[in-house]
């Protein structure tokens, strides 16, 4: 992709090379923290271990999913409905839960990791920014490959093989975002801002089930492997997001700080559009009233830390608070 930031020479930058000495968050910090993750990848990532076994783990009489976690746990007619569906329900949430994952990592984190492989963004490219974008991708396709594989032992044990789950919100709102800005460089900024805010606030979505010893094994041993590699992945982020955005131009800087809350609104969102789908598809009985409901309840989705978000802040030393 041709460069397509602001190259007005009246604004203020500080690209390597510059004459313009670099701030601190541009310097020994941040080289030494791409440098340690750099280091530790052959130790940390799960991509480098045996692959769990998923056939071994697999205990047909646990659930898949945790019921708090179901935005009509206490609804009348989820809790009068029979224990097939019940459970039909909760192999339902295990499998949304997983692919929304796989679509956060496909669909915002991989192109993300691209533009900085790539060299689209002027502030990043060369080394060590090139091979830790590199281990990162590694890292998530390997997610993706270990998910599909949980998945597809629920989708034939728990007689699901039919069963297809719409886009997410998160994902609907990434492309209105994107169409709503057609430059190259708005474009690259939108996708850098999705991924920044999804890999600070994954391993939280990851949490809620990575330590949940009640459900499957095969599924909170998946999850809690995959959190372990996102907490690095939340340093790698961080810190490209901070050397990007001190390296745009105001008007550059201005849009990327506009557009990075939008993801925090929608991530931890109820996905009712996808529970109704999912729901009429197993024969749910009364899927749609209990969905009705929870729309005009104004149910939320999961909840997450988000305070992390204002952490996020800090560490790109922003003095802004995240207001979703």
């Amino acid at each position: 992709m041709q460069n397509a930031f602001d190259e007005d020479p009246a604004a203020p930058r500080a690209l390597p090379g510059d004459a313009v000495a670099p701030p601190p968050w541009h310097g020994a910090h941040m080289i030494h923290t791409l440098s340690r993750l750099l280091t530790s990848w052959e130790q940390r990532a799960a991509v480098k271990k045996p692959d769990l076994d998923v056939q071994a783990l697999y205990q047909p009489g646990c659930p898949d999913y945790l019921v708090d976690l179901l935005p009509f746990a206490d609804h009348p007619d989820f809790q009068n409905a029979g224990e097939e569906f019940r459970q039909a329900a909760l192999s339902c949430g295990w499998l949304a839960y997983c692919e929304k994952t796989v679509a956060i990592e496909s669909k915002i984190v991989n192109p993300a990791c691209m533009h900085v492989i790539d060299g689209d963004i002027p502030a990043i490219r060369g080394e060590p920014f090139r091979e830790t974008a590199s281990q990162a991708l590694v890292d998530e396709s390997y997610h993706i490959l270990m998910i599909v594989k949980a998945c597809e032992v629920t989708r034939r044990k728990r007689g699901l093989g039919h069963l297809q789950i719409p886009d997410f919100e998160l994902i609907r709102q990434l492309r209105s975002c994107r169409a709503q800005y057609p430059e190259d460089w708005q474009q690259v900024l939108v996708q850098l801002a999705f991924a920044v805010v999804s890999e600070v606030m994954v391993s939280d979505y990851l949490r809620l089930l990575s330590d949940a010893k009640s459900i499957q094994p095969i599924n909170y041993l998946t999850t809690e492997i995959h959190r372990r590699d996102e907490s690095a992945h939340s340093a790698v982020f961080k810190t490209v997001g901070a050397a990007v955005l001190h390296a745009l131009s105001p008007r550059e800087q201005e849009f990327f700080l506009q557009i990075l809350p939008e993801p925090a609104r929608w991530f931890a969102d109820a996905e009712l559009r996808v529970w109704r789908s999912m729901l009429t598809q197993i024969d749910f009985p009364h899927a749609d009233r209990m969905i009705d409901d929870c729309q005009n309840a104004g149910r939320k989705g999961v909840e997450l830390d988000l305070n992390k978000l204002d952490e996020l802040y800090v560490d790109l030393e922003i003095s802004r608070t995240f207001r979703i």
